[in-house]
């Protein structure tokens, strides 16, 4: 097969816009579906602080409302059924980060408490949740 020198002149071009529509369409997705994340239900007060934030990849959630309340993973629980419940989660996650939630109005000792249960049933990883400042 013989090719003239003319077809090598000829300019190749490439076609961008299938790639702006996927590009598009990938972002109205994410911002569609991101508006579906919904966050805690229970109304706590978090105290402001400045801090990197921190990415975690499997957490569980313990919130401590003002009226010393413990919930974990949006569910309560009494304060005797706490160790229970986060040993059951060990067991399923055990990787999982603890991110603790505590209302200013908590009491340093409900916290210490949370903090001590999670600790004795093996977690190792924990964050406190506070509003950016």
């Amino acid at each position: 097969m013989k090719f003239s020198r003319d077809d090598r002149k000829q300019s190749l071009d490439i076609n961008i816009t299938p790639l702006i529509d996927v590009v598009f369409l990938l972002l109205i997705f994410f911002m569609v579906s991101t508006s579906f994340i919904v966050s805690s239900s229970i109304d706590v007060d978090l105290p402001k602080a400045k801090g990197d934030p921190v990415e975690v990849k499997k957490n569980i959630r313990i919130s401590i409302n003002s009226e010393g309340g413990i919930h974990v993973n949006g569910v309560l629980y009494a304060d005797d059924k706490v160790a229970g419940i986060l040993d059951s989660l060990k067991n399923e996650s055990p990787e999982a980060t603890v991110v603790i939630e505590a209302d200013k109005a908590a009491t340093h000792g409900k916290v210490v408490f949370v903090m001590d249960a999670a600790r004795k049933t093996g977690f190792a990883k924990f964050a406190i949740a506070v509003d950016e400042e």
